[in-house]
Formats: C-alpha cells, sequence, structure tokens
C-alpha cells in the first residue's frame, strides 16, 4: 500500500485530493505518459535514422552506376573523336615532316609517341649542349652535327 499513498500523494499535489481507484489511474496515467513519448520519439528517432542511412546509401549506388556510366560514354566519345580526326592529324604531321626536312631541322617523334624517359628519345644516347643563347638542352646524339653546325657547344 506505500506505493499508491504515494501516488495518491502526487496526485493531490497536482490538483484535487485522491479519492477511489479513477484518481489513481489518472495519476499513474500522468506518470506515465512522459516515459512512454520518450520511448515513442526515441524510436521515432531510430526509424529516421535508418531511413536517412537506406536513402544516402540508394544515393550514393545511384551516384556511382552514373559515374560508370557517364566515363563510358565519355570513352566512347573521345574514340569516336579520335577516330573521326585521325585523317586531319596523319596529314597535319606528313606536312610538319616534310617541312622539317625543308628546312633541315631533325625528324620529330610522330603523334603520340611515348619516350621511354622523359626528354629521351627511344634508342638514342642524350648529350648535353650549350645553345648560343646560354641555355642547356639534351640532345640525342644523332642530332649533335646539327646543332652543333648551328652555334651550339
Amino acid at each position: 500500500m506505500g506505493l499508491l499513498k504515494w501516488l495518491g500523494a502526487i496526485a493531490g499535489v497536482a490538483g484535487a485530493p485522491v479519492t477511489g481507484g479513477a484518481s489513481l489511474a489518472l495519476t499513474v496515467a500522468a506518470l506515465a505518459a512522459p516515459v512512454a513519448s520518450s520511448f515513442i520519439q526515441a524510436h521515432a528517432q531510430g526509424q529516421a535514422a535508418k531511413l536517412q542511412k537506406q536513402s544516402t546509401d540508394q544515393a550514393l549506388a545511384y551516384e556511382k552506376e552514373r559515374d560508370v556510366y557517364a566515363r563510358g560514354t565519355e570513352a566512347n566519345r573521345y574514340g569516336e573523336m579520335m577516330r573521326q580526326t585521325a585523317p586531319y592529324r596523319e596529314t597535319g604531321t606528313a606536312a610538319n615532316t616534310r617541312m622539317g626536312d625543308l628546312l633541315g631541322l631533325p625528324p620529330q617523334a610522330a603523334f603520340g609517341a611515348q619516350s621511354s624517359m622523359p626528354g629521351q628519345q627511344p634508342g638514342g644516347q642524350m648529350v648535353s649542349l650549350r645553345a648560343p643563347d646560354g641555355t642547356m638542352k639534351q640532345v640525342d646524339q644523332a642530332h649533335v652535327q646539327h646543332y652543333l653546325s648551328k652555334g651550339a657547344v
């Protein structure tokens, strides 16, 4: 009966004196309501966090899929552009080679050729020469005579 007296005292402080079972039920309801609403709120927050995580995961999956598609599309576009412009690039490379021959310049690497090391053409030894303006340059040993004839040391 100690619990009932305590609950009755709380209800009596809140308003009218406690008499009977109805006021005891109101007291229990008044005390249980904040606890129940706290549990409901905690559950709702947990559900909201789950929904937020789920929507974030879905958005991430969509972005990854879209990125893969965009990369494939861009690669296809680039490949098609390179295929379409190849004749023009080849014509330009041939014209540059012919002009270089007419001017007595050493042959240049073909468009898109990759050397084994930066600043070095495949298959040749590099030599340092000083140009007439004082700058140093690495040149292929096969081209040394050409640069020496132009005033390099």
